[in-house]
């Protein structure tokens, strides 16, 4: 690999020298950096050592640059101001002004419940900001450290590498067609068991927290239905007499848009937890910060 020019170059002597280059006067310069006048006579020996040239020589009572130094005067000056813009503290950010897209590959959570109150947020207090939900997916959390997305929203689990803030703990619901046969009475967890059942899984595995509570209490159900997504599982089961068990705010929603029901799960089940994951290289972007934040608002609002 070949090496960088700049490679070993202290960047403060290079902003010394541009001071010197301007100002023609150690004293001056230093004053200017914010450097003792000692200090910038060093720099100055340093920068003369660096390019092989005097830079500045006294001419009667003043100092003046030579053809070198007058020569790489305006590049330097304009290296310093660029490097100055690099690193500026940002101002306060306007959310307004923004335009981009951000990418959010999420559950069915992060779509249903989300997505809709984001865009609402969006377009009152970053109207041209647009959003590009994407399904979760196993090759999601790679794709933050790409910088292919910028927020997920899954399930939450302890990964080291990525940053994470629980969204939501609440609790089950099921959701069942109306005039279900099992709603006519008080439901037992064998009764529960012994419906056929959707599941909504994006990847095709026929179990989940259901299978492992009835598995506790010697049951099994058949999961004779798996969606990949919620709002088809939802149709499905108001058309037939499957059961299907999910976040409560997600069994709420559809039991508004469709003929269903929801009742309280017959056993006891580990609460629904979601989260946000980002990357380190989406850690400190203003703009996502204040994102993020929203999220967090209007999940606990939603």
């Amino acid at each position: 690999m070949q090496k960088s020019p700049l490679a070993g170059i202290d960047a403060n002597l290079l902003v010394a020298l541009e001071a010197l280059l301007r100002d023609e006067n150690v004293g001056v310069a230093a004053q200017r950096v914010g450097l003792s006048e000692s200090a910038m006579s060093h720099a100055l020996s340093r920068a003369r050592e660096l390019l092989g040239d005097p830079l500045l020589v006294r001419v009667g009572r003043r100092m003046t640059m030579t053809e070198r130094a007058r020569a790489i005067a305006p590049a330097l000056r304009e290296g310093v101001r660029l490097l100055a813009s690099a690193t500026a503290i940002t101002s306060a950010l306007d959310p307004s002004s923004v335009r981009r897209a951000v990418r959010i590959a999420a559950t069915d959570f992060g779509h249903s419940v989300v997505g809709p109150a984001l865009y609402q947020l969006l377009a009152r207090e970053a109207p041209l900001v647009d959003l590009v939900f994407l399904p979760f997916a196993p090759t999601s959390l790679t794709q933050l450290a790409s910088g292919e997305i910028d927020l997920a929203i899954s399930k939450m689990a302890k990964l080291g590498s990525l940053h994470a803030q629980l969204l939501t703990e609440e609790p089950f619901l099921c959701v069942a067609r109306k005039a279900h046969p099992i709603l006519r009475s008080r439901i037992t967890p064998k009764q529960f068991a012994a419906y056929g059942h959707v599941l909504i899984s994006p990847g095709g595995r026929v179990n989940g927290a259901v299978d492992k509570a009835l598995l506790r209490r010697g049951l099994k159900r058949r999961v004779a239905y798996v969606s990949p997504t919620f709002l088809i599982a939802a149709q499905v089961v108001e058309k037939t007499d499957l059961l299907l068990t999910a976040s409560r705010r997600n069994a709420k929603t559809v039991a508004c848009l469709l003929e269903l029901s929801t009742f309280a799960p017959p056993l006891a089940l580990p609460p629904f937890l979601q989260g946000m994951w980002w990357h380190e290289r989406q850690q400190h972007d203003p703009f996502l910060a204040w994102l993020r934040a929203k999220i967090s608002e209007l999940v606990k609002t939603a």
